[in-house]
C-alpha cells in the first residue's frame, strides 16, 4: 500500500470516498454505495496515518460533508449550498500538506480535483435533492376533474392521454376515440372517465 503514501493518490481517494459518501447518505440504498465508501475511507485512513495533514481543513472538510447533506435535505437556496460546497472543496484541498508548505497536493491536481467535485455535488445534488422536496403523489382522486382525450374507444376498457400521460380507462358508457374525456376517479393506475359532451354556442 505504499502507493497511498503518495499525496495526490491520497487526494484522489479522499475525492472519490467523500462524493460516495455523501450521495450514501443523500440517497441510502442497497448498501453498495456503502461499503465502498468505508472502503476508500480505510485506505485514506491509512494515508492520513502517514502522511502530514492540516488538522483545520479536515475540521472543514468534516464540516462541508454535514453542511451539504444538510441544506440539500433542508433548503434549496442555491447560496447555502454553494456555501456548504465551498467549506467542502477548502477542506479537500487542503487536508494533506507537504513538509514545508500548507497544501501537499500538486496545484494543478488540486484545481482540477477542487472544480470537477463541487462541480458533480452541485449537479447530481440538485437532482437528488429535487426528489426531498417534491410533493408526494398520493392522493389517488388528485385527478379527479382532469380533462384529456380518448386515444382508443373506451368501454370496459381503453386509453387516454391526460396530465402529460396515457392511462389506462374505463367508462360507464361507449366513448369514441378522439373525444374529449373528464376524469371521474382513479383506480390504481385505471382512470375511469366520462364523455365531455360539447356545448352549442348560441349565435
Amino acid at each position: 500500500m505504499e502507493f497511498l503514501l503518495n499525496p495526490d493518490v491520497a487526494f484522489i481517494f479522499l475525492g472519490a470516498a467523500l462524493l460516495i459518501t455523501i450521495f450514501a447518505l443523500l440517497a441510502p440504498g442497497s448498501g453498495v454505495l456503502e461499503i465502498i465508501a468505508l472502503v476508500l475511507l480505510f485506505a485514506v485512513g491509512y494515508s492520513m496515518a502517514n502522511l502530514p495533514f492540516n488538522a483545520w481543513a479536515l475540521a472543514l472538510l468534516l464540516i462541508g460533508i454535514v453542511a451539504v447533506v444538510v441544506t440539500f435535505r433542508r433548503a434549496r437556496k442555491w447560496y447555502f449550498i454553494a456555501g456548504s460546497i465551498l467549506i467542502l472543496v477548502i477542506g479537500l484541498v487542503f487536508v494533506f500538506r507537504g513538509e514545508t508548505a500548507v497544501l501537499g497536493v500538486n496545484p494543478w491536481l488540486a484545481v482540477i480535483g477542487a472544480a470537477g467535485i463541487g462541480g458533480f455535488v452541485w449537479i447530481i445534488g440538485n437532482n437528488v435533492s429535487k426528489t426531498f422536496h417534491q410533493k408526494p403523489y398520493t392522493d389517488l382522486n388528485s385527478m379527479a376533474g382532469m380533462v384529456g382525450r380518448a386515444t382508443t374507444e373506451i368501454s370496459t376498457d381503453g386509453s387516454v392521454y391526460v396530465d402529460g400521460e396515457n392511462w389506462s380507462a374505463v367508462s360507464d358508457e361507449p366513448i369514441p376515440a378522439g373525444s374529449q374525456v373528464k376524469v371521474m376517479q382513479r383506480e390504481g393506475l385505471v382512470l375511469k372517465v366520462e364523455m365531455v359532451k360539447e356545448t352549442k354556442k348560441k349565435k
